[in-house]
């Protein structure tokens, strides 16, 4: 037996299917970005023990720079994509709610109409 014929409401999943792959994506991409988070501090310890190597001045400077170019960048390409999905995820979702409200207040009208034309049957 399916939902419907049980009387149950369907899964919000099945309901909103735009919204839930909207969310899906979203966890992708906080996976996505948690890796680049990782990986610019792993960049940032880098940087810090460059030092220990002995490399020439120009060599350990260079390479210092470089990875805090890359932690700063890692950091900054993460956050970016997280709050762009974040925010994708939460219009996708007050989106479904609009039209959520729409349909009943649709739904809501048509019942109107169709008592209305009932009653103007019966009235007949």
């Amino acid at each position: 037996m399916s939902e419907q014929e049980l009387g149950r409401p369907a899964p919000w999943r099945e309901a909103h299917p735009e919204a839930y792959a909207e969310l899906k994506r979203t966890w992708g991409v906080i996976g996505h970005s948690s890796v680049l988070m990782v990986l610019s501090l792993s960049l940032i310890g880098t940087s810090l023990t460059v030092g220990f190597l002995h490399l020439p001045g120009w060599l350990e400077t260079s390479a210092r720079l470089g990875a805090s170019l890359a932690a700063v960048c890692c950091g900054a390409v993460g956050l970016w994509r997280l709050g762009r999905a974040l925010i994708r995820s939460a219009r996708a979702v007050f989106r479904t709610h609009r039209r959520g409200a729409e349909g009943a207040q649709d739904a809501v009208e048509d019942n109107v109409a169709g008592v209305d034309a009932a009653a103007a049957a019966a009235g007949s």
